[in-house]
């Protein structure tokens, strides 16, 4: 195994614990990118890609100008992909002020939050602000529990679209699947597409997903 594998093996156990994910990226994150792309991490591609096909599908309600969130930015490897795409508008926060420093670098943040844990419901984040929230990486071992998608559905307006990744390791265990299936019949959303065993990385696929909130 090489260390960039063991780089993110050792990532998926850190349980969800807020303190040693910062730790643990905010030591990661001068070296993160080039792990990845080693690693041939192709999530922020194959999000992107997602969201184009949606913007295709949706002309004049989710497009170029919409306001976007990307929810646990890491370095800034997805919206790099949507700013090339002519988004012109992203927020984005992460839990590790080192990665947000990385992510600054990409000059395509309107605005930038560190310190911001997905577990506590985004209460940094007013409701209904965004027209698109994005989220890639978040939902996988060792991170964050299905249940924050909540917070990620209160942030994203009415009729807006949350698009994410969900590690095909991740969705066996952690219930994901049936987390989502309560929101649809809870009527808090609908999945507008699940692209199922996409490529992710060396290590494994990942469901690539769009939900329409609808309250």
């Amino acid at each position: 195994m090489s260390e960039s594998q063991d780089r993110i093996k050792r990532a998926h156990h850190l349980d969800g614990i807020p303190d040693r994910i910062d730790t643990y990226y905010g030591d990661w994150a001068a070296s993160y990118d080039e792990d990845l792309r080693l690693t041939e991490y192709r999530g922020p591609a194959e999000l992107g890609d997602l969201f184009g096909a949606v913007v295709d599908e949706r002309p004049g309600a989710i497009g170029a100008g919409s306001v976007v969130l990307d929810a646990g930015c890491g370095t800034g490897l997805v919206a790099a992909v949507l700013a090339r795409r002519g988004v012109t508008v992203i927020d984005g926060f992460d839990l590790s002020e080192s990665m947000v420093a990385q992510a600054r670098r990409t000059g395509v943040y309107r605005s930038l939050t560190a310190g911001v844990d997905m577990n506590k419901g985004l209460v940094e984040f007013a409701d209904d602000t965004y027209d698109v929230t994005v989220s890639c990486g978040v939902f996988t071992l060792g991170h964050v529990p299905p249940a924050g998608l909540r917070g990620l559905l209160r942030v994203t307006k009415p009729g807006g679209l949350v698009v994410l990744s969900t590690f095909s390791k991740y969705l066996k265990d952690s219930g994901f699947v049936e987390y989502v299936q309560r929101q649809v019949d809870d009527g808090a959303l609908k999945v507008v597409e699940r692209r199922q065993d996409a490529p992710y990385t060396a290590e494994g696929p990942a469901d690539y997903w769009v939900f329409e909130v609808l309250r």
